[in-house]
């Protein structure tokens, strides 16, 4: 079975989703950690239960969050084996906000899922786009 996880990596936030069998993405969960280098430790349950040969990283084409990538894959890097992929994440934010509140969800619920709606839009984009 193919499992891919996605990262949408925030300032305080990172979301989370999943595609198993390589076809559809879903939300997962949000980890609420705004140091990056206590990030890697909480990932890794997620990559110990589920795990994926595949983890997408999405990233901005500018911004603080272009070097938390990079740095986060190499950090990856020394504890997965599988293939870890940077992708664009262009605008995933804004159109997970504009779905959700699409969706009728309270404010502060369209906040918590946020990050891992996301998730999954980069995924999905992922894996419609990529040669994977």
């Amino acid at each position: 079975m193919k499992t891919i996880l996605c990262l949408d990596l925030g300032t305080a936030h990172t979301g989370i989703a999943i595609s198993r069998e390589g076809m559809l993405a879903e939300p997962l969960a949000t980890i609420f950690e705004s140091q990056k280098d206590k990030l890697l430790g909480k990932l890794l349950p997620f990559i110990a239960k589920n795990n994926p040969e595949t983890i997408v990283i999405g990233v901005p084409h500018h911004g603080p969050l272009v070097e938390t990538a990079s740095s986060l894959k190499k950090e990856l890097q020394k504890v997965f084996s599988g293939k870890i992929v940077l992708f664009s994440e262009d605008f995933s934010s804004r159109s997970a906000r504009s779905l959700l509140k699409k969706s009728g969800k309270t404010l502060m619920r369209r906040k918590k899922s946020e990050h891992q709606t996301a998730a999954a839009i980069i995924l999905e984009d992922y894996l419609d786009n990529a040669d994977n």
